[in-house]
């Protein structure tokens, strides 16, 4: 039998899951008018347009801390890895 992959998109379905994944998290957040979405906790501050958007932030500074901008070097190995 074969085993189900999990495939998810960004799409409006995953909108509130992002959210839930962010409070448990423990991040407060809030929408403030048509300034999109933001995300605090502990002096950190995140904004961006949707949910999908403010985790990915979120998980990106988690897992990559206040150097979270890419190297010169990590870059250029992108840029030949997936420049067209």
């Amino acid at each position: 039998m074969d085993q189900v992959q999990t495939f998810l998109c960004a799409a409006a379905n995953v909108e509130v899951p992002a959210y839930l994944v962010l409070t448990q998290k423990t991040y407060t957040v809030t929408a403030p008018g048509n300034d999109g979405w933001y995300a605090e906790k502990d002096g950190l501050r995140f904004q961006a347009e949707n949910l999908i958007e403010l985790l990915g932030l979120v998980s990106m500074y988690e897992a990559r801390g206040p150097n979270w901008a890419a190297a010169d070097q990590e870059i250029n190995d992108f840029l030949a890895k997936y420049d067209h």
